[in-house]
């Protein structure tokens, strides 16, 4: 039955990514009162629907290298483990006691999933990533947690571990499809969202480490981040290593391929953040203490894309052009086809700024997972045009003429500053906001 949903979402896909006005809710699943894939997903999927909603924006779902960050990830592929429902998983029989911690329980349900493994695992790890996933995973664990850099390189992947691991994705998997099946029946889209970089200390960088600027021992010999900007006075040290773009080339974008691909099972559409890197990125020395001391350096541009596209179709891609957006950069996104971006929380700081000239092949925000929330934008902004209240923003965004207004969960409640997700250049108290409870549905419906 998921495989004929799966072709329906694939003919949908080469049609118009909007062909009228919908509205979308950003909320990551670990927001919702139950943070993990289980029931309460399909609740929040009902609230959509009755508040007139048609579309679900998330943040990357992988394994967070370290702390909480959905934007550094153990690998592009993977689900975060700590997402799957324990209680989907008792509901199977793979468990009897929901109330162990977190990883022991999930550790019981694979080993009992793997005495006797359904068909369908078995077509699941024969995909390439999976077979990475085991080994990378059961190699860090021999390794006790340490970036793969670091290494004792006589150690041997234990297959049973691996096989484990293997296994939790196969579950993270199926609920997250049970999860999509459900929205495809209330006529809800996902949108998903793809990072630019991978994490240094994930399994993509270490099976890929040609297409990477890297020193001999696995170390970026160059790291990414951006120039100073609104969120930081020396710019931002993300610490990711850039591509060899040239060795990207020469394999004709094959693991990016893998990676679109990917993301595309899992989402009706993919925001493909820092979209500028792909014409220029700023590139900083390895040993650098801040981002000022980067570089430009010229990206792959609509090669990229059209190598792409010409194997895997129209890709259902949002671009997120924010920040220093050059006219080059607007003329490869518009070359793509991509819809742009447009947050009110920058815009509305411009006294020039007309929301009624929003291009209808864009998408407007309040504002994003890294700004402050409106209500508290509102409270500490002092220019720009007469803001009195942060559902006065929400309406600008619902009666703009851009085809899809995505709104944060924060800003329909219309709650402060201490709801804000994530804040750049910090490392504390982000990616933690969850809500207690679903609201009653709101009032998001638009007028085309």
């Amino acid at each position: 039955m998921f495989f004929l949903v799966f072709i329906a979402d694939r003919l949908r896909r080469l049609t118009l990514l909007f062909n009228k006005k919908e509205t979308g809710v950003l909320l990551h699943p670990t927001s919702l009162p139950e943070p993990n894939l289980g029931r309460t997903a399909d609740i929040f999927l009902e609230w959509l629907k009755a508040s007139g909603a048609s579309v679900w924006q998330i943040l990357p779902m992988g394994p967070p290298v370290f702390g909480r960050s959905p934007y550094q990830s153990l690998s592009s592929f993977a689900i975060n483990p700590e997402l799957i429902s324990k209680e989907l998983l008792r509901e199977e029989g793979l468990l009897e006691n929901t109330s162990e911690a977190h990883s022991v329980a999930l550790k019981r349900a694979a080993d009992k999933a793997l005495e006797n493994p359904p068909e369908e695992f078995f077509q699941f790890r024969r995909k390439k990533w999976v077979k990475e996933w085991g080994v990378f995973m059961a190699l860090k664990d021999a390794n006790e947690g340490s970036p793969w850099h670091r290494w004792n390189q006589k150690l041997q992947p234990d297959i049973k571990r691996a096989e484990m691991h293997r296994m939790l994705q196969f579950f993270a998997h199926l609920q997250w499809r049970r999860i999509r099946k459900k929205a495809f029946e209330l006529g809800i889209r996902i949108i998903g969202d793809l990072p630019v970089y991978p994490a240094q200390d994930s399994a993509d960088v270490y099976f890929n480490r040609k297409i990477f600027k890297l020193f001999p021992d696995g170390t970026p010999s160059a790291v990414a981040g951006v120039p100073p900007d609104y969120f930081s006075r020396s710019g931002q040290l993300w610490g990711n290593p850039v591509y060899d773009w040239e060795a990207c080339r020469k394999t004709e974008y094959k693991w990016w391929e893998e990676r679109l691909a990917g993301t595309m099972e899992l989402a009706d559409m993919v925001r493909i953040d820092h979209f500028r890197g792909f014409d220029s990125y700023w590139e900083i020395p390895a040993d650098a203490k801040d981002a000022i001391a980067g570089r430009w350096c010229s990206g792959p541009g609509i090669d990229l894309f059209n190598k792409i596209t010409a194997r895997l179709g129209k890709l259902p891609v949002i671009a997120e052009d924010l920040g220093l957006v050059t006219p080059e950069v607007v003329q490869l996104r518009e070359e793509c086809g991509f819809p742009g971006m447009v947050v009110l929380q920058f815009a509305l700081e411009d006294s020039k700024f007309n929301p009624d000239k929003i291009p209808f092949n864009s998408v407007v925000y309040t504002g994003t997972h890294d700004n402050d929330t409106t209500a508290g934008w509102i409270k500490s902004r002092s220019n720009g045009i007469e803001i009195n209240s942060c559902r006065q923003v929400v309406d600008i965004a619902l009666n703009s003429p851009a085809a899809l207004a995505v709104i944060p969960m924060q800003d329909i409640l219309e709650l402060g500053s201490s709801a804000r997700m994530n804040t750049p250049s910090t490392d504390k108290g982000n990616w933690c906001w969850k809500l207690d409870s679903l609201p009653e549905p709101a009032d998001l419906k638009r007028v085309n």
